[in-house]
Order: C-alpha cells, then sequence, then structure tokens
C-alpha cells in the first residue's frame, strides 16, 4: 500500500497519467506515482478532477477527502470491491458472536483509556487525574455496559484543558476544530484499510448510527485518538480558528507517529493494518484474544520535547 499523504490546498486541475497523479497548479505542474500514495486532502473547492484519475484513485486504494469552507473533511472518496473474498469477511462480521463483540469493545476501551493515560503523564498533569482513570479502567466490563468510556472522556478534557471545556463535535472553537480534524483524518485512514481487507464499515462493534456509513472504523480509530489529543494540547497556544497550514498539515502528518504493538514500533499507518488483521483473525477464529490494539510510549524524549512527526507528507 501507499504510504504518503497529499495535502492540497491551491491547484487547478488534477489528473491521471503514467501512473501518476498531475496536479496543475498556476506556475507549475507536479506529478506523484500512485502506488506511493496513501491518500489525498483537497481543500481548494475550484480545483477540477477528472473521471479517468477518480477511477484510477480507487484501483489503488487510495482515499480522496474533500473539505468544507472551514477547512474540516466533510465528504470521502474510498474504493469498493477491494478484496477477493469479500463477501466471506461480510458473512463473518454478521456471524460474530455478539459475547466477542463486547468483549472486543471493552478491549478498545481500555487501550484508549491506557493512551489516555500516557498523555496526562506526558503533559504533567496532575497525577490525580491519571489515578482516576487508573480505577476507571479497573472497572471496564465486557461491552462497557457502564460507559466508561465516556467518564472517562470527561476527566482526560478537563485534566487536559480545564473543568469548564466542553468537548464538542460541532464547535467552532480553536482546540475542538483541531481534535475533530485530526480524529477525521485518523478514521479515513482506518477506513482505507478496512475497506481494503473487505470489511463493511457501515457494521460496527459499538458504533452503530444509521447514518454513519464508518461506524466500525471509528471503533478501532478510539485509541490513536491519544496521538491527535497529544499533538493538540502540546500545540495549544498556536491552534486558532480556523486552523492554519501548518497546523492542519502537522495533523495529516500524525499518522506516520510511532506507536507500540506488541512491543514492537510501527507507523500508525502500518499499525492500522496489524490492527485490522488482527480483527479478521478474531472474526476467523471467533476468538477476541487475537486483537492487537496499540500503546503510546513514555519515555524522557516525549516529556521534554514536542511530538516528533515523520516528514513523509507532501503540502501542495
Amino acid at each position: 500500500m501507499g504510504y504518503r499523504n497529499i495535502y492540497i490546498k491551491h491547484a487547478l486541475h488534477m489528473s491521471y497519467k503514467h501512473c501518476s497523479l498531475i496536479i496543475e497548479k498556476e506556475d507549475d505542474v507536479i506529478e506523484i506515482p500512485l502506488e506511493d500514495i496513501a491518500t489525498i486532502l483537497l481543500e481548494d473547492h475550484k480545483t477540477t478532477i477528472t473521471s479517468a484519475l477518480i477511477s484510477e484513485l480507487a484501483k489503488n486504494y487510495i482515499v480522496l477527502i474533500m473539505c468544507d469552507k472551514r477547512y474540516l473533511p466533510c465528504s470521502m472518496m474510498i474504493p469498493i470491491h477491494t478484496y477477493y473474498r469479500e463477501l466471506k469477511v461480510f458473512n463473518q462480521q454478521l456471524d460474530a458472536k455478539k459475547t466477542m463483540i463486547s468483549q472486543l469493545w471493552s478491549f478498545i476501551v481500555s487501550s484508549k483509556i491506557k493512551n489516555q493515560m500516557s498523555v496526562l503523564e506526558i503533559c504533567k498533569c496532575d497525577q490525580k487525574y491519571i489515578e482516576m482513570l487508573k480505577e476507571i479502567c479497573k472497572e471496564i466490563k465486557a461491552g462497557d455496559k457502564t460507559n466508561r468510556e465516556a467518564v472517562a472522556a470527561k476527566i482526560f478534557f478537563h485534566a487536559m484543558y480545564g473543568s469548564t471545556f466542553i468537548r464538542n463535535h460541532n464547535s467552532g472553537d480553536a482546540i475542538n476544530m483541531a481534535l475533530n480534524y485530526g480524529y477525521s483524518i485518523m478514521a479515513a485512514h482506518m477506513t482505507r484499510v478496512l475497506t481494503l481487507y473487505g470489511f463493511h464499515t457501515m457494521i460496527g462493534l459499538h458504533h452503530d448510527s444509521k447514518t454513519n456509513n464508518f461506524n466500525l472504523a471509528y471503533d478501532f480509530v478510539e485509541p490513536f485518538r491519544s496521538l491527535v489529543d497529544l499533538y493538540v494540547y502540546k500545540n495549544k497556544d498556536e491552534i486558532f480558528s480556523p486552523l492554519s497550514k501548518e497546523i492542519r498539515y502537522d495533523l495529516i502528518n500524525l499518522t506516520q507517529e510511532t506507536v507500540i504493538l506488541e512491543e514492537k514500533n510501527y507507523s500508525v499507518q502500518n499499525a492500522m493494518e496489524e490492527i485490522v488483521l488482527s480483527f479478521k483473525k478474531c472474526l476467523e477464529k471467533q476468538d477476541s484474544s487475537f486483537l492487537v490494539l496499540p500503546g503510546i510510549k513514555i519515555n524522557e524524549k516525549d516529556r521534554d520535547n514536542e511530538l516528533q512527526i515523520d516528514e513523509s507528507s507532501s503540502s501542495i
């Protein structure tokens, strides 16, 4: 799969030629091999795109993300019929036992809260909040029936931004905008990997909105949210509404950050693929123990420095 995330702020025309994405600007023409690309995020509403390019993006499993006037992702084009045994995977999703689905969700919630604890430690927040999350983690039951995830989230954001902060998916304040932007990018990448392996993303483990075609992606993206949380907190003094190009670029590039998976280092993009493959094995074996989930590694570099981002995204 491709690894580059292409961020296009201004472009006149996008087309396909010689197995490459062609981006025409006022004073330049840029050519990028499709095999290198994972996602394209387009902000310019005046850009024209050929149908040939759209078709080739789908064939190469490349996700095209479109933004609204506030630069927030509002639309996503994903390939269909990308996996040769898609019907088998679909039936496995439908036949999954409820007990296993409940266990999988409780594992995801636990992973998310542990990552939130790591973020609080890296950011040197009050130790009492870390202890509170630690206790909540112990209280998680199968399926998180007591909604420990929501309780932990409230404590987490109060620890980060104070008791007056309200997490809002539609808010126009800078911090919420940055969080929403970063979460959307993570979800887009997770959607890409899930569809690549034949999963129907509207069938979630916990998320079950009838108006959300990406329920499963939002299930598995939960533990990755902490990377966005960490970046936004460390850069909160430079984040304003509307989000600057530099902030948006960094949030897009968080998919190249490093996470820990079974005591090994992976980029977010590679970790997502490993997680989806482990989920596939869970369904095949009807055993939740095969699921692997990411962790955030805490070291002195994390405590003393800004989040380091690998420069493998392209801003155009």
